[in-house]
């Protein structure tokens, strides 16, 4: 019974990444077609780099450059939404660490983030690698660049800056999940230096020792400033503790320690729902339910936990009263019951 338990779960997520990835292809397909009704200025914007004609070599060189260009397009613009789908096919193994709305903050991080990358090594280190090589050019040799050649190198520069300033969001989503202190962050900086020059002298498109440092400094720099940001997201997450636990002192019934577990106990979960509700500006009464007062909306109405205790009615027992044999009995009628008697 647990063995197809297992399977059946295992069948649902395989399940669940099928079904994701036929979405993703779909709206990579779509996306793609809306490109191509501007390959020609996405063609332009690619060559004004090198300031040159391209050639292809075979029949159907124009259609096959063509065809990339619309799926990088629409890959660039699909990014987002991969991400997206990704984080939420792991998000029920770290639902308490990943709410909805941090997936929604990521991906639009992540689209943000990729686009300066993009836009980082299109305008920054294209133009750098293309005049290095342009000083190399020999009399009597003439360049005669192929549009795949170029394409491929423009490529790998965009896809290389684009996963580089994920570096942060990557970072910072591991925290989420395991916290990273920040002092031992800082004391891996000096590592991520020379990791950094190291992948600047191992890509294919630097040669020269400006590029490589163009391509370091980068790394360098967001990797400091996702320190900042798992800085800003640890006391972002004390300022919410010292706010549960002075609600706490405030009230000490609330805390289960000190008071006896019931209904009125509250959980971590709920001590830092109350802390994140403060965060948040107060609602009017205005928006409350139209069927519901203000002060109903206060009120806490606890379910029935326990069966109503049945009340049955105890059975009339008549006491026995004794009367003495002396008892008199004034009654307003015994004056005319003695003046009947007297009369007879």
């Amino acid at each position: 019974m647990r063995t197809s338990q297992v399977a059946t779960k295992l069948s649902h997520h395989l399940r669940e990444l099928q079904i994701r990835l036929f979405v993703s292809v779909i709206i990579l397909a779509l996306i793609g077609v809306v490109v191509y009704n501007f390959y020609e200025p996405i063609l332009t914007l690619l060559r004004s780099p090198l300031d040159a004609p391209l050639y292809y070599s075979s029949p159907a060189g124009s259609f096959a450059f063509v065809m990339k260009i619309c799926f990088m397009g629409s890959l660039a613009i699909t990014i987002p939404i991969l991400i997206y789908n990704l984080i939420m096919f792991v998000r029920p193994a770290f639902e308490k660490a990943i709410s909805l709305r941090r997936v929604l903050l990521t991906t639009g991080s992540s689209a943000i983030l990729a686009l300066a990358g993009a836009a980082f090594g299109f305008f920054i280190i294209i133009p750098g690698s293309l005049h290095f090589f342009a000083g190399f050019q020999v009399d009597g040799l003439n360049a005669l660049i192929s549009a795949d050649s170029y394409l491929g190198f423009v490529t790998n520069v965009i896809i290389t800056f684009v996963l580089v300033f994920q570096l942060p969001l990557l970072i910072v989503f591991i925290d989420t999940i395991k916290p990273l202190p920040p002092k031992r962050l800082l004391g891996m900086n000096k590592w991520v230096i020379v990791g950094s020059l190291v992948i600047s002298l191992l890509v294919p498109f630097a040669f020269d020792l400006t590029t490589s440092l163009m391509i370091a400094a980068p790394i360098i720099v967001l990797y400091n400033l996702s320190i900042v940001a798992v800085a800003a997201q640890h006391a972002h997450a004390t300022r919410k503790i010292r706010i549960a636990q002075r609600v706490i002192r405030t009230y000490p019934a609330l805390n289960s320690a000190i008071a006896p577990v019931s209904a009125m106990s509250l959980n971590d979960q709920l001590i830092k729902s109350f802390a994140d509700e403060l965060d948040q500006p107060h609602q009017p009464i205005s928006a409350l339910s139209p069927t519901m007062s203000p002060r109903r909306a206060s009120m806490d109405i606890l379910p029935r936990t326990s069966p109503p205790v049945a009340v049955t009615k105890l059975p009339f027992q008549p006491k026995q009263i004794t009367l003495s044999t002396h008892v008199r009995i004034i009654s307003d009628v015994a004056p005319r019951a003695n003046r009947a008697l007297t009369s007879q």
